[in-house]
């Protein structure tokens, strides 16, 4: 059947004593077995079965651990919906959330034990929270807060719980959108289940994987999670993006999902130490094993592609969005072009219309929760408008140039992406970002400069404000008038991002 139930059980009977999950625990590693996570998964699922618990939807809010991902497991593999919520994101945010996704049970991290009794006064559908640790005596008094061992010991492995049907819904996901009210994502069981099975690449039972992106996000669900444990993948846990470099030197990962945001601040790390020997730096900064890097959610210049071959890293673009499962596109070990995002998987079809890329296939989402009018304005006749510009080259492969929604339509009627101007001066070693935005009678590039290489340059303001207008001056000379920068503000402060890195524009000021 076309469900997580039987990806996960595949995985669990194929596996059963190699290591599934690497984590620290202080300064020790610890590991869990495929086999163990599945006990722990059965006890959960049975648990949430003897609390009355079926058919429900079910949040999940904290860091990635052992505990959220056999949680997330338990739900999925179950009869009931997972809905993983944004740890980082503002208690009344999350209130939010739980209550219009009419969430019944919590799994909520430790750390998070303030949100609590919030929400359980403040969301009526929420009837139980489950700490994600052994043990938790703060609250004995209240019945509706328990440890996950508490859970755990109300299941029983032998008891079975009935699975979803592959068209039953598995998951809703919140979209991190840089503009407008997030939207809650539904995707089934099959949708789930094709994108795993259509994302062609191949490593060894083992293969060591490390998990650095926010475990909330599909692409790290889908992609790290459900993807590395049905290939039998060691899923080492990275504790803090500020230890990523350190953890890559203890976890010696073969292969990393990655936002262009943390290859480029890898990149300007590098860059800082030219002189660095190559293979101190495979070992230093890359751990020694490292041999793949796959990313999507941002353009990323194949600037970084090429400096990274040098280090025997491939990274290998691809293309998603949480309404796709996400996958829609992806370069592999065997197919791939510098440039593109990919071919399509075999499950989805792509037609490009207006300059708009289109989608459609079992990866597609049936809609957004209890969002009707938004689902009706996303498809035309069962295809997905993604918002997204691109083209197919003669190879089949998918190359994107910007979004729709930001065109910026100048007087002379020319349209301009700015992310395609964005991307040329963010290679600028003084340029750490970048917002180009404008109106019909010229553009204004908005950046936050690189302030430890201005330092390291011994450039004062006035140094650093002249350097970026020269470097200004020499682009417009190789452009058209309609796309010269007529105005330059620097700022003294980074842009707001949401919480997948993505900088919101419409609080550019």
């Amino acid at each position: 059947m076309d469900n997580l139930r039987t990806l996960w059980e595949n995985a669990a009977k194929s596996y059963k004593q190699l290591t599934a999950i690497r984590y620290l625990d202080k300064k020790e590693i610890k590991e869990v077995t495929y086999d163990s996570l599945d006990k722990m998964i059965r006890l959960i699922r049975g648990g949430l079965a003897k609390t009355g618990i079926s058919s429900d939807h079910v949040a999940l809010i904290g860091e990635t651990s052992v505990q959220w991902v056999a949680s997330y497991l338990a739900i999925v593999t179950g009869d009931n919906v997972a809905v993983p919520l944004d740890a980082l994101l503002p208690a009344e945010d999350l209130i939010d959330l739980l209550n219009r996704s009419h969430t019944k049970v919590l799994f909520l991290s430790p750390r998070l034990i303030g949100l609590a009794e919030q929400a359980l006064k403040l969301c009526p559908n929420l009837k139980q929270i489950w700490l994600l640790n052994d043990s938790y005596d703060q609250f004995v008094q209240n019945g509706q807060i328990g440890a996950l061992a508490e859970l755990m010991n109300l299941g029983n492995t032998s008891v079975d719980v009935k699975a979803s049907a592959p068209n039953d819904l598995a998951t809703i996901i919140f979209t991190s959108g840089t503009t407008g009210k997030s939207k809650g994502v539904m995707l089934t069981q099959k949708n789930l289940f094709d994108n795993v099975a259509n994302v062609h690449y191949q490593v060894d039972p083992g293969c060591v994987m490390m998990s650095v992106l926010p475990i909330h996000h599909a692409y790290c669900l889908v992609m790290d999670w459900l993807k590395g444990f049905s290939l039998g993948s060691i899923l080492c846990i990275n504790d803090s993006f500020m230890h990523l470099v350190r953890n890559m030197s203890i976890f010696k990962p073969e292969v990393i999902l990655m936002v262009p945001l943390m290859i480029e601040s890898i990149y300007k790390r590098l860059s800082a130490n030219p002189a660095a020997p190559v293979e101190a730096v495979k070992q230093n900064v890359f751990g020694g094993n490292l041999r793949i890097i796959f990313t999507g959610g941002a353009h990323l210049d194949p600037f970084y592609i090429e400096e990274f071959k040098k280090y025997d890293v491939d990274i290998l673009e691809g293309y998603g969005m949480s309404e796709c499962s996400p996958v829609i596109t992806t370069n592999t070990p065997d197919c791939h072009k510098p440039g593109s995002i990919g071919k399509p998987l075999d499950n989805i079809e792509i037609k490009i219309e207006n300059d708009e890329i289109m989608v459609r296939g079992t990866s597609v989402m049936k809609g957004y929760f209890e969002m009707p009018s938004e689902t009706r304005a996303v498809f035309t006749d069962g295809w997905l408008h993604t918002g997204d510009k691109g083209y197919i080259d003669e190879d089949g492969y998918l190359f994107i140039n910007g979004r729709v929604k930001n065109l910026i339509i100048m007087s002379n009627g020319e349209n301009i992406s700015p992310e395609e101007i964005e991307n040329r001066i963010a290679l600028n070693p003084l340029v750490s970002e970048v917002i180009i935005s404008g109106n019909n009678t010229g553009l204004t590039a908005h950046i936050y400069p690189d302030m430890d290489y201005a330092q390291r340059k011994l450039m004062a303001p006035a140094d650093i404000n002249r350097t970026l207008q020269d470097f200004i001056d020499k682009y417009n000379k190789a452009q058209p008038s309609y796309r010269h920068i007529t105005s330059l503000v620097i700022r003294t402060e980074p842009f707001i991002r949401n919480t997948t890195g993505k900088i919101k524009r419409t609080e550019i000021a």
